[in-house]
């Protein structure tokens, strides 16, 4: 639950500090004033980084707004004019609201900006080899968990020691996945399947080549020079530092997506030669998602350990030795 918390209380800052800079009070909101709000935060720079948020943040904050207002408005905690307008706008619209975003496009009246759709950002094998020659440790190694897990910032951040099977845990594991239990998005506590080769670079890594850690931090596989934990900040700043000296603009998180596209890239090829497995379903357990759950304990147990996924990981092995 952290990181939606903490998007949340972003979220409500932003919008009280608006109020406060223009005058108003919280129980003076009304919906001309939530457009107010629209308008700076959808053209606007930001004021903690000074550039203009993406429609989907800015998206995300209005929605937040909003929802805090119709919980005020319905809990009788707060009662606004904005909370009244969205408690009668949700009662003639019930069960097709359109307050809930992302929209596939603007609807009219609507109180979102619109959305623009984002696809996929993947590296090139060229851009991957070059990243991987030039990382540092221990970031070289938490870039592999980024390309051949799927894993965001803060799960590969969080990983512990305990969280790595033994090597007589690894020789019960007959697909080339060991599974871990990994906190993700939403707090949801998911079996993510890693290739075994990561796990025993990463163990060797904690045993050999690891700093000493910090008290606070001696259980995290990921230690910086100082002997604390790997924060997502130092994170992203790295990466940022290792993608400028290969001339790519890439961020961290394409390495999820440059995940995601090949391994379902080689799964939609299997289904073609016939493969019975679901490509989209394997490929969102894989990724965590929470869509889909009555089916995600048989795909796990199923599809996920296919041998085209270990065909596509090997893919993506490959570039991260070159070098």
């Amino acid at each position: 639950m952290g990181d939606t918390v903490r998007s949340y209380a972003e979220a409500l800052i932003t919008w009280l500090s608006f109020l406060d800079e223009s005058g108003f009070q919280p129980e003076e909101a009304t919906e001309d004033v939530l457009a107010l709000f629209r308008a700076r935060v959808a053209h606007g720079p930001s004021p903690a980084t000074g550039r203009v948020l993406s429609s989907a943040t800015a998206n995300h904050r209005i929605a937040v707004v909003c929802g805090f207002h119709l919980w005020g408005e319905k809990r009788g905690l707060l009662h606004t004019p904005l909370g009244g307008f969205l408690l009668k706008r949700e009662d003639e619209h019930r069960g097709q609201s359109r307050l809930n975003v992302p929209y596939p496009r603007r609807t009219r009246g609507s109180l979102a900006p619109a959305v623009v759709q984002r696809l996929p950002t993947l590296l090139s094998y060229e851009e991957v080899r070059l990243l991987f020659q030039v990382a540092p440790s221990p970031y070289r190694l938490i870039f592999k968990w980024a390309l051949l897990t799927g894993l965001r910032r803060f799960e590969i951040c969080g990983l512990t020691t305990d969280q790595l099977p033994s090597p007589e845990q690894l020789l019960l594991c007959r697909d080339g996945f060991a599974r871990i239990n990994v906190l993700r998005k939403g707090g949801r506590d998911i079996t993510v399947h890693v290739p075994i080769r990561l796990v025993e670079e990463t163990s060797w890594y904690v045993l050999v080549d690891r700093p000493t850690p910090a008290r606070a931090d001696e259980k995290r596989i990921f230690i910086g020079r100082r002997g604390t934990a790997v924060s997502r900040g130092s994170l992203s700043k790295a990466f940022r530092s290792c993608a400028d000296r290969v001339g790519t603009r890439a961020t961290f998180h394409h390495l999820r997506h440059t995940f995601a596209v090949n391994v379902l890239g080689i799964l939609e090829q299997r289904v073609q030669d016939g493969d019975s497995l679901n490509s989209i379903k394997s490929l969102q357990v894989l990724l965590g998602h929470a869509s889909l759950e009555s089916t995600e304990i048989y795909l796990r147990a199923m599809e996920v350990s296919s041998e085209a996924v270990m065909q596509a990981l090997d893919y993506l092995y490959g570039a991260t030795l070159c070098g």
